[in-house]
């Protein structure tokens, strides 16, 4: 992840301005109540819905860079941590149905961050999970140091944002809605000992079936995690260029609302989004792993490995599917 630049000294006028922001009448607001965020909780056929008050949460300041169509952009925000909005109903749990616990519950969701336009991405929970991949998105409410270093103030709009992606393609403006949902996989696992090869399918042009000796002839990658060394193949590598990610335009522009799910022949699955791994936004690698520290893996043919989480429970064992996805817009 790239460095962050420091939040740029406001003026004492500028920074009481920000800190009365929703008090003092001298600073422009929008129209209705921007302070507040649809929250809906989407994990069973019953969908639940709330609003969020933003005033009500902790404020944080975050200072990012990223690109966008008109070129390098350093910007400074103020608002509330993503993860504690989201966290009660991403950690939800149901011991009679989730059999592998409330953690692999949480890692087989996403949220789905929606603008007034229509516009979305998808974060997986697992990347703003602070144990895993601890990305720490704030939906900020006022922006400080946008053209003029002095200036401090609300934002036009709610936007999420996506610290440490290269292009600001996640960086959704007129934030009106986050949307916790499952992974809408069907995938059970064979239940076998041992997985004899990996298939790749849903929103891809090419269905793959990689058994050793494919995984084998694809470009190898090695990478030390945890002290251990994993080759395999680049996840990414492998979808773009074998598969090829039925996106909706030949750029790809849409793969920000895209993710996949990984499960193993026990049935444990883990979800990640594409644009975790897309070299153009959060440049995180993960790996199709068939060799740990040269020798053929002790649980099945391969295992997905998410190099940069600070925990494995996204590292899938005895790995047989990968399945990608196009997130559903939002309800209007």
């Amino acid at each position: 992840m790239p460095s962050l630049p420091r939040t740029q000294p406001t003026t004492l006028k500028a920074a009481l301005c920000v800190a009365a922001f929703w008090l003092v009448q001298g600073c422009a607001t929008w129209g209705g109540d921007p302070a507040r965020v649809q929250l809906v909780c989407a994990l069973d056929n019953t969908a639940t819905e709330s609003v969020l008050d933003l005033r009500q949460q902790g404020v944080v300041q975050q200072a990012v860079q990223f690109k966008d169509n008109s070129g390098p952009q350093a910007r400074s925000y103020t608002g509330a941590a993503l993860w504690p909005l989201l966290q009660a109903c991403a950690l939800q749990s149901d011991a009679a149905t989730d059999l592998h616990g409330q953690r692999a519950a949480a890692l087989g969701r996403y949220v789905l961050a929606s603008g007034a336009d229509g516009y979305s991405a998808v974060f997986s929970v697992g990347e703003l999970h602070p144990a895993f991949g601890n990305k720490g998105s704030i939906v900020a409410h006022a922006e400080a140091g946008a053209g003029d270093a002095d200036a401090a103030g609300p934002a036009p709009s709610l936007r999420i944002t996506a610290p440490g992606d290269v292009q600001g393609s996640r960086y959704v403006a007129g934030l009106t809605r986050l949307e916790v949902r499952a992974s809408g996989s069907v995938g059970a696992g064979s239940g076998a000992a041992q997985s004899q090869a990996v298939q790749v399918l849903g929103a891809v042009k090419n269905t793959l079936r990689l058994d050793e000796a494919a995984l084998r002839a694809l470009p190898a990658v090695t990478q030390v995690v945890g002290g251990r060394r994993y080759t395999g193949v680049d996840l990414w590598a492998l979808l773009s260029a074998v598969a090829g990610i039925e996106a909706d335009s030949a750029s790809g522009a849409n793969v920000q609302g895209m993710y996949l799910v990984a499960t193993g022949a026990d049935g444990y699955q883990a979800l990640v989004s594409l644009a975790e791994i897309s070299p153009e936004l959060g440049n995180q690698r993960v790996l199709i792993a068939y060799r740990l520290d040269g020798q053929p893996l002790a649980r099945g043919l391969a295992r997905l490995v998410v190099t940069g989480d600070g925990k494995a429970g996204r590292s899938v064992s005895a790995l047989e599917a990968i399945e990608v996805f196009a997130a559903a817009p939002a309800a209007p």
